[in-house]
């Protein structure tokens, strides 16, 4: 149903009253003769810009030979009826229209211009989108994977809010704060009520790590089962979202719903502000040199990171991939996580990736490349996975491989794996990895390691690609289509 709002009359009457301009094969100019509106007026009012007085609107419709009804009515021609549905996408209206201030009049123009070529469009992506279960949330998340990669996953904004919250509260660049600090200054600065809870009267919520309730004294619960590195990213998060002063949030972690790209993009904002803020970019920068600089890939000098900045394995490994492309050029990286509480999909789904890459242009390279990554990260977390459950299931297990795809492309990926009981979830891995382009290979001394060979996890013919369904299903089609191609061809030349 047509949305009443302002805007969205004015945008349908302005096309209504170009269509029948044009369907009447009157310029402007012979329009405004024969109703006496102005050249410049009637421009507007067909870009949506102005909804006309009733004077006018009765010159207009005596000046196209219909009624003032017919034309104020919000009923529309068939031509038009893709606009209307347009105007009414959720998805768009808060993506394009809201977030990315996408000119909705622009928009409307082009849909003007050829409403059912651009209908048939859209309603086949949508048709695709249905065929391959894809929600809005997922839609969303891509759309934040792009943000992140456009950006080289680094942001001036947040690091310069991080920078000037730390110098109002008297945080120091090279200073160790913890989760009992973090949550001091929510209930100082912010006037936060923070408790904890175990969620025993919610059991829906109980494997959740928080709750925000919104108020005048805004409440934060979290799940007594949280590690210390959890408080610490949980409370950091929640001091971005209150400085940053964002509105549009997420409410519980997991999600509950995914509302909106607003609210997304801002989730992903005030993590990067715990990370920031918990991990000093400067003095990062000099652990990561000092990790480069040996001569052997040593598993336990990043477990000293680990140690040094009370991190989790996710949130020291973010933040690496912050700063590399940054301070170090490495602008072909990937980072991706495996986790999963339902032990039929232990370490089998992907729940968070990020790829940077050289060639934003070839698709098909794109897919092959990130096809690869997930693989080659997925073959070294089986290994580390394997390897731990002949030893000691309770401890982190960090290990990294280089690896060469068909394409003869180097890769060095460093996964860390860890247990997390305290959410029932008995395996979390993630994992970053880089292209080694000429400039890395000089960054880094410890690839000459003979350790870091692949064959340690085995055989490359031993392992599957990891490819999501629709994808796989899309590789189904495109060799059916090879197929189709070669019998038309042997057809066409039988004889």
């Amino acid at each position: 149903m047509l949305t009443s709002s302002e805007e969205n009359i004015r945008i349908i009457f302005g096309l209504k009253l170009k269509k029948l301009r044009a369907d009447k094969k009157l310029s402007l100019h012979q329009l405004s003769s024969k109703s006496g509106v102005s050249v410049s007026y009637l421009n507007e009012i067909e870009n949506g810009k102005k909804y006309p007085k009733p004077d006018k609107i009765n010159g207009l419709a005596s000046a196209l030979d219909t009624t003032y009804d017919q034309l104020v009515s919000l009923k529309i021609n068939k031509n038009l009826t893709p606009v209307v549905q347009i105007l009414n996408l959720r998805i768009v209206n808060d993506f394009l229209f809201e977030t990315f201030g996408v000119d909705k009049n622009l928009l409307m123009g082009m849909m003007a211009a050829a409403p059912i070529q651009l209908s048939a469009l859209i309603n086949s992506v949508f048709e695709v989108a249905r065929n391959y279960n894809l929600q809005e949330e997922h839609f969303y998340f891509s759309c934040l994977r792009s943000y992140q990669e456009m950006n080289e996953n680094y942001f001036d904004d947040i690091e310069l809010a991080v920078e000037n919250f730390s110098n109002e509260v008297g945080i120091k660049g090279q200073q160790h704060l913890t989760a009992a600090s973090y949550e001091q200054i929510l209930k100082e600065k912010f006037k936060y009520r923070v408790s904890k809870t175990d969620f025993s009267d919610y059991p829906k919520l109980r494997g959740f790590r928080s709750a925000f309730i919104k108020g005048k004294e805004p409440v934060l619960l979290y799940n007594s089962r949280l590690t210390e590195q959890q408080k610490i990213f949980l409370f950091g998060k929640e001091l971005g979202f209150a400085y940053m002063k964002i509105e549009k949030r997420p409410l519980t972690t997991s999600w509950l719903k995914v509302e909106s790209f607003d609210h997304v993009l801002n989730n992903f904002k005030a993590s990067y502000f715990a990370q920031a803020l918990h991990i000093n970019n400067e003095r990062l920068v000099k652990d990561i040199e000092s990790l480069f600089q040996n001569k052997t890939w040593k598993p336990v000098a990043l477990a000293e990171l680990l140690e040094k900045y009370n991190s989790s394995p996710e949130m020291l490994l973010q933040r690496i991939a912050n700063l590399l492309p940054k301070y170090f050029g490495f602008n072909d990286l990937y980072f991706i996580r495996y986790s999963s509480k339902e032990p039929a999909k232990h370490l089998k789904e992907i729940s968070k990736e990020l790829h940077l890459s050289k060639n934003q242009l070839d698709l098909e390279y794109m897919i092959n490349e990130q096809n690869y990554r997930r693989w080659i990260t997925k073959s070294l977390v089986h290994y580390l996975d394997n390897k731990r459950s002949t030893t000691d299931a309770r401890k982190t297990f960090i290990d990294a491989i280089i690896s060469k795809n068909n394409a003869g492309d180097e890769y060095l990926t460093i996964s860390i794996l860890r247990p997390m009981p305290e959410l029932n979830n008995n395996a979390n891995s993630v994992s970053i990895g880089f292209v080694l382009t000429d400039h890395v290979k000089k960054k880094i001394a410890f690839l000459n390691d003979p350790s870091l060979r692949i064959e340690k996890i085995g055989v490359v013919s031993e392992f599957q690609f990891e490819t999501p369904f629709a994808m796989r299903k899309m590789r189904d089609e495109e060799a059916r289509q090879a197929d189709y191609e070669k019998l038309a061809w042997k057809e066409k030349h039988r004889n």
